[in-house]
């Protein structure tokens, strides 16, 4: 069959198909006439999030000014850049009486297809399409929209569930006031399973004893074909030994250096070929590198960059653990919050640690720190007076907080917040 009879069939597909059910999610895409770019990992829920956009606009437009396509569809592949041109014109064939009507276009994982940014930027500037993009490759996107699409689009992230949006999955809305009703008791249980299983949408709603499996095909999934298709990676070994040293050791400073020294008895590997896996995991929002606070650019490019994980239990299914690690799964929450809140953070150390200062807009500083013990020590507390009390932060000191179990209290300057409820705030 020919790719635009092929795109016919997609099309009268999806304007004929029943939507599946939808829980929505609370990333908010304001109205814009530029090309919308959502990026994520693998199996975040990207799709569910164009369909929770379909169901809105179709509201008021109908189906049939909507057109989706998933580029990882088996039926169309493989596709040549060319072969997109098959797309408007098969639809135009099917529903000409919208030819100069303005179109929906949802295009779904469009990285795929070598040379996609001539095409949409084409597609954009006739002036009567509006343009929507997901891919699972952060930096492959950025640099391709960076490049072509200057000044045409806009970017957003969509990472696991956050604990309100966990919630809805599992049925359960917070009352006003929750904080002060019973309700608080439901809610902290669900938190604490919300720690350990983390928010990858198709695995809260599964059954708990199909949890750690899907995860780990996830994991799989991501190895094989996010990073050793798509980059050639011969070393197969090095990468999934360093990927699970990365994320068991979520919230530790990584240093290159002191892992290469480590492994390079063991086995033949290059500081530059760990230097381009790091750089690939990254890519695919798997890990993340948090830089040190300093005033000073050199500061932060010799100091260790602290590392983060994709989502709890993701990283629970495939590390090397042998405690509940609370500490550390709370922690690395925290910094995927931080992150859906779009904020500019580090970490900073000098004889105590912080483990996040935000960077606010206005240059002010939040300092936060997070312990998830029945007792708190005495460090966590210590620390933020320390960064505090640095004569060049100072002056710009908007907020310390310390991250608790259950602690809630004001003193010091510090404001005490139990994890959990903080995680409710908007």
């Amino acid at each position: 069959m020919e790719k635009k009879e092929l795109f016919k069939y997609l099309i009268k597909e999806f304007h004929e198909r029943n939507l599946p059910e939808i829980y929505p999610r609370t990333l908010e895409i304001p109205e814009t006439r530029k090309i919308i770019s959502l990026i994520g990992a693998r199996r975040i829920g990207k799709t569910s999030y164009f369909f929770q956009m379909i169901r809105k606009l179709e509201a008021s437009l109908g189906r049939k000014k909507i057109l989706y396509i998933n580029f990882e569809d088996e039926r169309i592949l493989p596709l040549d850049v060319k072969d997109l041109n098959f797309i408007l014109d098969a639809y135009y064939e099917l529903y000409p009486e919208n030819v100069d009507q303005e179109l929906y276009l949802f295009f779904d994982e469009v990285q795929n297809i070598p040379g996609w940014e001539v095409f949409v930027r084409r597609l954009y500037d006739r002036g009567n399409l509006k343009i929507f993009l997901t891919g699972s490759s952060s930096k492959m996107l950025s640099k391709e929209l960076a490049t072509s699409l200057r000044g045409r689009t806009l970017a957003f992230y969509l990472y696991p569930l956050d604990f309100r949006e966990y919630l809805t999955f599992r049925g359960v809305e917070p009352v006003r006031d929750f904080e002060y009703s019973k309700q608080r008791f439901e809610l902290k249980k669900l938190f604490e399973e919300y720690l350990y299983e983390g928010g990858f949408p198709e695995v809260v709603l599964e059954a708990p004893e199909l949890r750690t499996k899907i995860l780990q095909d996830y994991f799989e999934m991501m190895i094989y074909r996010d990073l050793v298709e798509r980059y050639s990676v011969r070393n197969t070994t090095l990468l999934k030994t360093l990927t699970k040293y990365l994320i068991t050791n979520i919230g530790s400073p990584f240093s290159v250096t002191s892992y290469y020294r480590a492994i390079k008895q063991e086995q033949e590997v290059s500081k530059g070929t760990l230097l381009e896996y790091l750089s690939h995991l990254e890519d695919i929002s798997l890990v993340y590198f948090l830089p040190l606070f300093s005033y000073s650019l050199r500061a932060q490019a010799i100091n260790p960059k602290k590392v983060y994980c994709l989502d709890n239990g993701l990283r629970n299914a495939v590390s090397f653990i042998f405690s509940k690690d609370e500490g550390r799964l709370a922690e690395n929450l925290v910094f995927l919050e931080l992150m859906r809140r779009e904020k500019e953070v580090y970490y900073w150390k000098n004889g105590g640690e912080v483990d996040f200062v935000v960077k606010e807009k206005d240059n002010s500083l939040t300092a936060i720190n997070v312990t998830y013990s029945d007792s708190i020590a005495e460090r966590e507390v210590s620390a933020l007076k320390k960064f505090s009390g640095e004569e060049e932060f100072a002056p710009r000191i908007k907020e310390l907080i310390l991250l608790t179990k259950d602690t809630e209290k004001t003193e010091n300057r510090i404001t005490y917040i139990p994890l959990w409820k903080w995680m409710l705030e908007m």
